[in-house]
């Protein structure tokens, strides 16, 4: 037996106006737009401030007592590291040395062989005029990271580096055998790696202990291999990490902290979430973006239901409850958050692409934080649809016929 089909009167309302549809899609695009970029800079914030962390290859870290975020300069003995040694469960641990307050890398003029290099006449590199850089230093024996044994043996000689090609491009064209000065001392870039910048560094350079130790400290008499500003530990098992930590925390003086890598990490992202004002505007971007996506969408709507107002009326004045017409403003509504979130995921999916090629953060949109994003869409139109279906609660059929 035929039936009548049922009209979907939501959909026919949205689409019925084919310039008003795409002007609210590109509204709910915008305000898509805004809150993934406001998500994306605070999860990159997180996400390249530990992914020095994230590449160690350690299943338990010690710092000092004192140092209460990475970027804090706070070492410890590197004594220390031969007593984590002798503990039961230890496989290993290995120095890692950061130096950043006085690590500044001149703009490059010349090649290995001496030669000027090729660069753009328009902007000709200035000798002697430099950027600040982190400089990582390890014993090139030690698997402190996962390097190339082809990398490792060229860092046995001093003076060689290897350069993050993540890093932004205010150090100039840095090309492999380029020669530069770093604090004054000559280097000579024998290869790349990928560690990617963050809010405090533009860029890295990873060397040997003793390269750090020639340029940094030997100017000055002193030697600063005796301190270590963190200690990579690795275990026997992994899965005896919490044995081995606590073991380690009785054993070792109070000036270090003893940390699973997965809790150095999130104390890393709670200190700039908690203790510094980055994260907390990065939220309070996507709650403007949430704001203004909800205004747009609820002036859209509420337009749609003047323009409907008597067809609305006709359907209340025959006994259709307000229950009913929330229901369809509710699905205008979401499919309006659903056909907007596209295109603004898109856009903000190319701009995540070229920001993260030319700041080297880490901007990942995932696609958890995609649903993330989709689920505020709905909610911000779900929304705007519940106050603006307020209107045909209040009209009176009698007052327009």
């Amino acid at each position: 037996m035929w039936r009548p089909q049922r009209v979907p009167l939501a959909w026919k309302n949205i689409t019925h106006n084919r310039r008003r549809l795409a002007l609210a899609l590109a509204g709910v695009g915008f305000a898509v737009l805004l809150m993934c970029m406001q998500i994306g800079f605070r999860n990159a914030l997180f996400d390249s401030t530990v992914e020095l962390l994230e590449k160690l290859n350690a299943d338990l870290i010690v710092t000092s007592k004192m140092r209460y975020a990475l970027g804090v300069s706070d070492q410890f003995a590197r004594r220390r590291l031969d007593q984590v040694a002798a503990c039961p469960g230890v496989e290993a641990a290995w120095p890692l040395y950061i130096e950043t307050r006085r690590a500044v890398l001149d703009v490059p003029v010349r090649d290995l062989a001496g030669n000027p290099l090729l660069v753009d006449v328009k902007e000709p590199p200035q000798p002697g005029v430099g950027h600040l850089i982190r400089v990582l230093a390890i014993e090139p024996d030690d698997p402190v990271f996962e390097l190339p044994e082809s990398d490792r043996r060229q860092l046995l000689t001093v003076g060689n580096v290897l350069y993050d090609e993540k890093s932004k491009p205010e150090y100039g064209h840095i090309e492999q055998g380029t020669k530069t000065d770093l604090a004054g001392r000559t280097v000579t870039v024998v290869g790349f790696f990928a560690l990617g910048t963050d809010f405090a560094n533009d860029g890295n350079l990873l060397t040997s202990a003793q390269t750090l130790d020639k340029i940094f400290y030997a100017p000055l008499r002193t030697s600063g291999l005796g301190r270590v500003d963190v200690g990579v530990i690795k275990l026997v098992d992994p899965d005896q990490a919490e044995q081995v930590k606590a073991e380690l925390i009785k054993r070792l003086p109070d000036d270090v902290e003893v940390f699973t890598k997965d809790e150095m990490i999130d104390r890393e992202k709670s200190f700039w979430e908690n203790s510094t004002p980055i994260g907390f505007v990065f939220l309070l971007g996507t709650l403007m973006g949430f704001a203004v996506g909800t205004i747009i969408c609820y002036q859209i709507l509420y337009s749609d239901i003047d323009d409907h107002m008597r067809e609305f009326a006709t359907l209340k004045a025959m006994g259709y409850p307000n229950r009913y017409f929330f229901g369809v403003v509710l699905q205008e509504a979401l499919l309006l958050g659903g056909l907007g979130f596209i295109p603004g995921i898109a856009v903000s999916w190319v701009c995540y692409w070229w920001l993260a090629r030319l700041t080297g953060l880490l901007l990942d949109l995932t696609p958890a934080r995609a649903a993330f994003i989709l689920l505020l869409t709905l909610a911000m139109c779900a929304t705007s649809g519940a106050l603006a279906v307020r209107k045909i609660f209040t009209v009176d059929p009698a007052e327009l016929f």
